[in-house]
């Protein structure tokens, strides 16, 4: 099997980044960072898995969830749900929805009465997920995300990229089990 691993920055993936395809925070650098791969990549078969982290209103800080599905602002627009696939002999860890904005989900932005809202559509919340599993479905690839929850939507971008140091690691020992004896697409 062959895989192309994805995160926003190399502070999510520090252990392992030399085998990881950036994508920068957001959606807009994502979809940059997407156009600029697939046009290298999009004749050869692999799988996109999608890795870093994600804030939850519930979930434990720490844990590693499979992300099942996706759902964004517009997603009520969509013919389809975003439903990911399953990558076979994954170890097991609870899965999660997560809603995929361009904003960072956190107190620091938003009402407390928005965030609980919010959370009742989705488990964890990120900003590139919903690009990267577009361009998968348009160029045909399987999407696959794992996210390690780093906050309950509490800290600012300061505090996030701290709390992303003490992570990092937990997250790389999951990938490198995760895609043992996979064939990765290098980084160019």
């Amino acid at each position: 099997m062959k895989i192309a691993l994805f995160a926003a920055v190399e502070d999510e993936v520090k252990p392992i980044a030399s085998m990881v395809h950036l994508t920068g925070i957001g959606r807009e650098n994502a979809t940059t960072a997407m156009i600029a791969f697939m046009e290298q990549h999009q004749d050869e078969a692999f799988t996109m898995v999608n890795i870093g982290t994600a804030g939850a209103h519930t979930l434990p800080v720490g844990s590693i969830v499979n992300i099942r599905e996706i759902t964004t602002g517009g997603a009520s627009f969509l013919k389809e749900p975003m439903l990911l696939d399953q990558l076979p002999g994954a170890p097991a860890v609870p899965s999660a929805t997560l809603f995929s904005s361009d904003c960072f989900v956190s107190n620091h932005v938003y009402s407390a009465d928005f965030l609980k809202k919010l959370s009742q559509k989705a488990d964890c919340f990120d900003m590139e997920s919903s690009v990267l599993y577009t361009f998968a479905k348009q160029y045909g690839k399987p999407f696959v995300s794992y996210k390690i929850i780093s906050d309950h939507l509490d800290v600012d971008i300061t505090e996030w990229q701290k709390r992303v140091q003490e992570l990092n690691k937990k997250l790389a020992q999951f990938v490198t089990a995760l895609i043992e004896g996979a064939d990765l697409v290098p980084l160019k």
